[in-house]
């Protein structure tokens, strides 16, 4: 965790928002949890929105850095590398079944109708994140790994949103077997050549 207490704020927020739900944690919580006082908060924000906004960047450029570290050019094909990152999520959720969500996703159904900064905010990093996931495709194209014909930012698109829909879904299975079959009809039935 970070030393200073602008971004514990941050990252304390975000590991709440991601259980709870924005409407759900309050500011005093996460005051509480990071150790400082309640007159601090607006010190380090104009107000919870502001530090809502905070979290969502904090997340999204996570998730963005690991995405990209993971498509970085190596031996292994370019499905193999997106698939590998698709895998890897798929074995921690199975590992910590309750943290089984993704803040984008949670936030987006939560938000994009009561906040248009927040859902702005939301989809500029689902929009970066399928342009990470075409640019692997064009490259799997090259490779011949794809049909020359397949359009990669549908299949990027539809790919995330299939993932984030099918997070839904293994929450309310209570299973991550709704990740494991989306991943299989994508990366063995519709990415092929």
């Amino acid at each position: 965790m970070a030393d200073n207490t602008r971004d514990r704020l941050i990252e304390t927020s975000t590991a709440l928002i991601a259980i709870k739900g924005f409407n759900n944690t309050g500011i005093a919580e996460i005051l509480a949890a990071v150790g400082i006082p309640k007159g601090s908060f607006y010190h380090y924000f104009k107000s919870k929105d502001d530090l809502g906004l905070a979290a969502i960047d904090h997340y999204g450029y996570q998730l963005r850095e690991g995405l990209a570290n993971a498509l970085q050019p190596s031996p292994a094909s370019p499905l193999t590398r997106l698939r590998a990152y698709f895998d890897m999520a798929l074995a921690y959720f199975e590992q910590h079944r309750g943290n089984c969500n993704c803040l984008l996703g949670n936030l987006g159904q939560e938000l994009a109708l009561q906040s248009e900064p927040m859902r702005e905010a939301i989809f500029r990093h689902y929009l970066a994140i399928e342009h990470q996931i075409a640019e692997c495709l064009v490259a799997a194209k090259e490779a011949g790994e794809l049909t020359s014909t397949a359009d990669e930012a549908l299949l990027a698109r539809t790919l995330f949103a299939a993932w984030e829909g099918s997070m839904t879904r293994a929450k309310l299975e209570q299973s991550i077997q709704p990740l494991r079959d989306l991943l299989d009809l994508y990366f063995e039935k519709l990415l092929k050549p």
